[in-house]
């Protein structure tokens, strides 16, 4: 099982590092700039020429495809350019802003003429970094090593435009290195899009740039870790949605967010100076400590005035404790609570080796008939229902028992939590 999905994984993952080790090159020089937005409105610019060339009649993958978004990145280039030049007296991320928001909505007035404008705008966002074939990756790594090749060799003027974009330094000096920056950026954001969409190429140029340049201000040494953090926020998101049987794209998004959360703990609590080091975690503490009292505070308010409502964190104490809503409910409502809870868990448990069957037939190769596929569906809807209705059941008890439990749990726990935080909102402001 493993081995199939490490062969199967094994190109997707190999473009997600290729497409990190470009993006955060470009994303350190984004920051430098102050232009975070430029590769969403980039992006956003070059799904505009994908649009237009799907409702022309050419397929995204296409030369004439290729052709259409290409141009479109490279007005968009010039825009950006341009933008520099009124940068003395409205910030340039305004600029970046218009852009996207224009492209967007050009966006959506083509695609209407689309037949399947839906799915497209779908592919254009999440992307299909699954389906990259060899011969594409092998086009990526070319394309990508010139670009890579050409920044290396200019990387002084490059690197001194972005420098000194917030100074009144004369624009112009800089003109032909920002457009050189922005055109390679629209051919490197123009051919990862297509493949990895929108959402995914902005994590690749933005979270490792970030994780780089809070350990290090030296941009060799930012980019080192960035690519590191890259790629390793690559294999967690690729092989994390095999696991989870998850849209690819949008787990490896939430794992980008979850590395740069991971490092920036790291950073604040582990390799800051040890004074820094010590107000963080005393700060961390009290942050945490106020979140985690106002959570336990408004849910025993809640109980109180919603009891019937969802309570997820009065169901996580329930569980931990063991102290559940069946405590208080009479004797027979106890036993079919406990009885309908059972079989809605064992009709799940049902639901769940039905799936496992079918997702192992298509991993394993031993594809199951139209006719076995047919009665897994119909099986899993039956038992959904049956299911539905044992979850009607415990929800109408699990009510009955809330609106007794709410003055023995719920308003002990409101009054508990709001009183600690305001006790650890008094003892932080002391500490400052």
């Amino acid at each position: 099982m493993f081995e199939d999905v490490l062969a199967f994984a094994a190109l997707p993952l190999a473009a997600a590092i290729v497409f990190t080790g470009i993006h955060t090159w470009f994303g350190l020089q984004v920051l430098r700039r102050n232009v975070v937005f430029a590769d969403l409105a980039l992006a956003q610019v070059s799904a505009l020429g994908a649009t237009v060339a799907v409702v022309a009649g050419h397929a995204v993958q296409s030369a004439a495809g290729y052709a259409y978004t290409l141009i479109f990145t490279a007005v968009g280039a010039l825009l950006l350019t341009a933008s520099r030049g009124f940068a003395r007296s409205v910030r340039q991320e305004a600029f970046i802003g218009v852009l996207y928001v224009v492209a967007t909505a050009a966006t959506v007035l083509v695609v209407d003429r689309s037949p399947q404008g839906a799915e497209h705008v779908k592919k254009m966002l999440v992307g299909g970094i699954l389906s990259v074939t060899a011969d594409e990756l092998v086009k990526f790594v070319i394309l990508y090593s010139i670009i890579g090749a050409i920044h290396w060799l200019l990387r002084r003027p490059l690197l001194a435009a972005a420098d000194h974009m917030d100074t009144s330094t004369d624009t112009g000096k800089f003109a032909v290195w920002d457009l050189v920056f922005y055109l390679s950026f629209g051919v490197v954001v123009t051919s990862s899009v297509a493949t990895a969409g929108v959402l995914l190429v902005f994590c690749f140029l933005i979270v490792p740039a970030l994780v780089g340049g809070l350990f290090s201000s030296h941009i060799g040494v930012a980019l080192v870790i960035g690519w590191i953090a890259g790629a390793a926020a690559s294999a967690a998101g690729i092989f994390g949605s095999f696991l989870l049987d998850a849209p690819t794209g949008a787990v490896t998004v939430v794992t980008f967010a979850a590395v740069l959360v991971l490092a920036g703990a790291i950073r604040a609590f582990i390799t800051a100076p040890a004074a820094e080091r010590s107000r963080n975690r005393q700060r961390g503490l009290h942050l945490g400590g106020l979140v985690v009292c106002l959570l336990l505070g408004l849910s025993g308010a809640w109980v109180v005035v919603a009891p019937a409502g969802d309570h997820p964190i009065l169901a996580m104490i329930e569980t931990a404790t063991g102290v559940g809503p069946d405590r208080f409910m009479s004797p027979r409502e106890r036993a079919e609570y406990l009885e309908a809870a059972a079989i809605e868990r064992r009709h799940k448990g049902e639901i769940d080796q039905l799936y496992d069957r079918e997702r192992q037939s298509r991993w394993q190769g031993d594809e199951l008939t139209s006719d076995e596929i047919r009665r897994i569906g119909s099986m899993q809807q039956t038992l959904t229902e049956m299911g539905r209705g044992e979850r009607f059941v415990t929800d109408y008890l699990r009510t009955r028992a809330r609106e007794r439990e709410r003055w023995y749990v719920g308003l002990p726990l409101a009054a508990i939590g709001f009183i600690a935080a305001a006790a650890i909102a008094r003892r932080a402001r002391r500490a400052r």
